[in-house]
């Protein structure tokens, strides 16, 4: 007679229940992803529809749409894609010979801070309202958020103190435009729609997001459709994207900020895998090593292990995510503009607040063992929290707040309330 395998092992009875039990309960949870991961993109979608086919979104819509990846679906993939984005910049001889040239590169706390500083102005430009009120305010209500316009005033008044073509803003604005799609469709969990790629471009003259912060950013001559765009970027790079040294320092010092919390035994193999992601125009420009065909395979099967993740077993994130602070901070008529903390920090802890008591010293303390910073929160990396108008090079951290303010109205269109303009005391 033949024994069956349950006759041999009757203790298989009793996982059954429990099997299907945890089949059913898994079943269930990866349905509940389903649902609530795409609920938000249905909605924008939805909500949107119409004026995409009639291609009429305000710049104030577009904001919306695109903070639906930026802060929501995929912020920290849109946060890298910018900084890459950025990175690009500096195989331009322009761009980087002015960077090295403004000695904001000549120490690791200054290259931890201008690449804080840049996070957190491009940061509060996406996630704050560009016209100074939400999209779903009634026509008429006060201005209650500015700090979209006085961070694109700082931005402006600080490149004032410089010699920046044109050309050049106008590349760098093109990266920001078409380099988070690039990612976006290589390594996230979803590609942008074709209205989030309508939202965040400029197509057909449209004022929508990244032309809006162009034209507030005073760059002249943005080509009307994305396929003019294109061109121009590449004809640019192919006439500008030449090999030299201060492109290839300015790299290093930026890869060396990148890659600080790496173990230093594993840093060369970390930078051999940027390197991979790097065109090879850009990688020849930066004067860089080529990277062995393993790193690119390496970077993808990674990515592509956490898009997957991502989207088939993590529930949606419950509030916006960026580094500055998306909610409104409490603002005091006659008292100083509020200080202000990112929510991550470079290697030198700008602006991060100490700890509290001898368990927020010891946790400060920690950080530094294990690596996340090189040293413990102090005044000189301005613990207390930043100003928008005071964010930058520390030679004019005191300097340009009233210009800076009346150029943030005009850039805004209207006053800005007393309590954003009091003076910080000394």
């Amino acid at each position: 007679m033949t024994t069956s395998l349950l006759d041999r092992f009757p203790w298989l009875l009793s996982l059954y229940p429990k099997s299907s039990v945890f089949l059913a309960a898994a079943l269930v949870y990866l349905g509940l992803v389903r649902s609530l991961r795409w609920r938000r993109y249905n909605a924008i979608h939805k909500k949107y529809s119409a004026k995409f086919r009639a291609n009429s979104l305000t710049p104030e819509e577009a904001q919306e749409i695109m903070q639906l990846s930026f802060l929501w679906d995929m912020p920290t993939l849109g946060e890298y894609s910018l900084a890459f984005a950025l990175f690009k910049t500096y195989a331009i001889p322009t761009i980087s010979k002015l960077l090295l040239d403004t000695k904001q590169l000549a120490s690791q706390p200054l290259v931890a801070k201008r690449y804080g500083d840049t996070e957190i102005l491009i940061a509060t430009w996406m996630a704050c309202p560009l016209a100074g009120r939400l999209v779903t305010a009634n026509p008429g209500d006060p201005i209650d958020d500015p700090r979209a316009s006085i961070a694109l005033a700082r931005v402006n008044w600080l490149h004032s103190r410089y010699k920046i073509s044109n050309d050049d803003y106008l590349y760098t604005l093109g990266l920001f435009a078409f380099e988070p799609q690039a990612w976006a469709a290589q390594y996230g969990w979803r590609a942008l729609s074709p209205l989030e790629r309508q939202a965040t471009n400029i197509i057909q003259g449209a004022f929508i997001y990244w032309s809006e912060v162009g034209r507030k950013m005073n760059i002249k001559n943005i080509p009307a459709t994305e396929e003019e765009y294109r061109a121009w970027l590449q004809n640019y790079e192919e006439e500008h994207m030449v090999p030299a040294q201060t492109n290839h320092d300015v790299a290093n010092y930026t890869t060396e900020e990148l890659l600080f919390m790496v173990p230093k035994a594993l840093r060369p193999f970390f930078q051999t895998l940027t390197h991979s992601m790097l065109e090879d125009r850009v990688r020849i420009a930066m004067m860089q090593p080529k990277a062995p065909g393993y790193a690119k395979y390496i970077i993808d099967a990674t990515m592509g292990l956490f898009a997957c993740v991502e989207r088939y077993l993590l529930l949606p994130r419950r509030k916006p995510f960026a580094i500055c602070q998306v909610d409104m901070p409490k603002i005091h008529a006659g008292q100083p503009a509020p200080l202000l903390h990112p929510t991550k920090y470079p290697s030198k802890p700008w602006y991060k607040p100490r700890g509290r008591g001898l368990g927020g010293y010891l946790l400060d303390r920690f950080l530094v063992v294990v690596g996340f910073h090189d040293d413990i929160p102090r005044p000189e990396y301005r613990c207390e929290g930043y100003r928008i108008q005071e964010v930058g090079p520390l030679r004019y951290e005191k300097e340009g707040h009233e210009q800076i303010m009346k150029m943030a109205e005009e850039i805004q269109g209207c006053p800005i309330g007393d309590a954003w303009k009091a003076k910080a005391t000394s």
